[in-house]
């Protein structure tokens, strides 16, 4: 693909996906498999999706029915349209009350893999004898008393005008688009108006978090789509469904066809360690063989999109949010450190900050990026001058939408245990925002 048809992505844009995923996270260090001191905890969560006239997202809605004296849940869209609140369906409300995540890894969105410790030693096990979880069982927590593990949600997508590949993407010309930074605490600082002053990141989970599209195009049931067309949300031009997923406690199998992308939001962004910024690690999440029932380390560059680093925008030598927090608190009674960002990114912000973030550019094809590494990275000075970088990856792609066909989408976000950069953070609560553009 030419520059000129790099440039076209903006012009492509398909749909908007964002999604604020607040994570406070307390850990304890070990390098590559972070300790858990204590579960880290969701501190809360906003998700929105919002398109043109080409890509229409729904809900999905859950009913149990009776299929034969068996109870079964039946899945399907909720009525389309071109901007979707998650917080105003019920059938997301677990995303508020999360018990947290802790590393894991996967290959495939299908079989996760969980690490075991010593119980004397509280040292790692070999990964030979980690626990494969594929049913689930590890996903969308919400017991306080156990330690969450990953997250993931389903949403549909459908696009009526024609055939549609999905990428996760940014805009090259305004810096905009997909991507996931840390949210900044609060200091008392008396040389400001507010008395209070945010402060800088460490971007320790920033680098190791990782967000993945599982789809499956098979078609579902008649009596699904029937069910459909029955509902009050249905559209007479859409009369079929695909997407068939397991249910948490049914053990999962990889099928044919299965398609799994994995997006990582700040490949050249990097937390302790001996790597550079501007340096790219390769990634090597653990995957499972069923039939052998070995655990190992995958390559997944057919399968990643990897993006550079994004960053709060500054002004000068502020960033923006520095002064917009000053502009919109001063006044605000009963401030203090420990409550000032919620105060301003949650109630002030609602937590919707794109404007303040400067979005990292895309390797335009991930083969090309891993064939540059030299024992496993490729170093700053290779990726500036050697790479491409684009507004999307052009051969990795989520799923291509057909036309007036709703493709249900399962989303996964988790912290990678391979990544190189999951160590801990001095114990410290680290929230994150993660917003994701999605271009066709």
């Amino acid at each position: 693909m030419d520059k000129t048809m790099k440039r076209m992505y903006l012009k492509l844009l398909a749909v908007v996906l964002s999604v604020m995923i607040i994570i406070g996270v307390i850990v304890s260090v070990s390098y590559a498999w972070v300790t858990l001191s204590t579960s880290p905890s969701v501190s809360g969560a906003r998700l929105t999706v919002s398109g043109g006239t080409t890509i229409l997202l729904a809900a999905d809605m859950q009913e149990t029915v009776d299929d034969n004296g068996v109870q079964t849940v039946v899945h399907y869209p909720a009525a389309f349209s071109s901007e979707l609140e998650f917080s105003e369906h019920t059938g997301y409300d677990y995303m508020s009350g999360l018990s947290g995540l802790t590393p894991v890894s996967t290959a495939d969105g299908v079989s996760w893999i969980l690490p075991v410790y010593d119980q004397a030693t509280g040292e790692l096990k070999d990964i030979s004898e980690f626990e494969v979880d594929r049913s689930l069982s590890y996903a969308n927590i919400t017991d306080a008393h156990q330690k969450g593990r990953y997250v993931y949600l389903d949403f549909w997508a459908v696009s009526p005008g024609s055939d549609y590949e999905l990428r996760v993407s940014m805009d090259v010309k305004t810096n905009e688009g997909s991507s996931l930074v840390e949210i900044p605490g609060a200091v008392e600082d008396g040389s400001t108006v507010t008395g209070f002053a945010l402060s800088s990141t460490d971007n320790s989970i920033a680098s190791a978090v990782r967000v993945g599209f599982l789809v499956n195009g098979s078609s579902v049931s008649s009596r699904d789509t029937a069910l459909y067309a029955r509902s009050a949300g249905s559209d007479e031009r859409f009369q079929s469904l695909r997407g068939q997923y397991k249910s948490p406690g049914e053990q999962a199998d990889v099928f044919n066809d299965d398609k799994f992308t994995i997006y990582e939001p700040n490949g050249l962004l990097h937390y302790g360690g001996t790597l550079n910024q501007g340096d790219y690690a390769l990634t090597s999440p653990l995957g499972y063989d069923a039939t052998t029932g070995t655990i190992s380390a995958a390559d997944v560059s057919d399968i990643l999109t990897v993006q550079g680093s994004s960053h709060w925008t500054e002004a000068g030598n502020e960033r923006l949010v520095d002064q917009f927090f000053q502009t919109r608190m001063v006044g605000k009674t009963g401030l203090t450190a420990a409550n000032a960002p919620s105060r301003f990114f949650g109630d002030e912000l609602s937590w919707h900050v794109q404007q303040y973030i400067s979005a990292g550019t895309f390797f335009s094809n991930t083969n090309t990026l891993y064939s540059n590494a030299t024992d496993g990275v490729v170093p700053a000075s290779r990726v500036a001058s050697n790479l491409l970088v684009a507004g999307a990856t052009d051969s990795v792609y989520i799923t291509t939408l057909e036309r007036n066909v709703p493709q249900r989408i399962r989303m996964f976000i988790w912290i990678e245990g391979q990544d190189p950069d999951c160590i801990a953070a001095d114990s410290d609560i680290t929230d994150f925002v993660l917003y994701l553009e999605l271009a066709g």
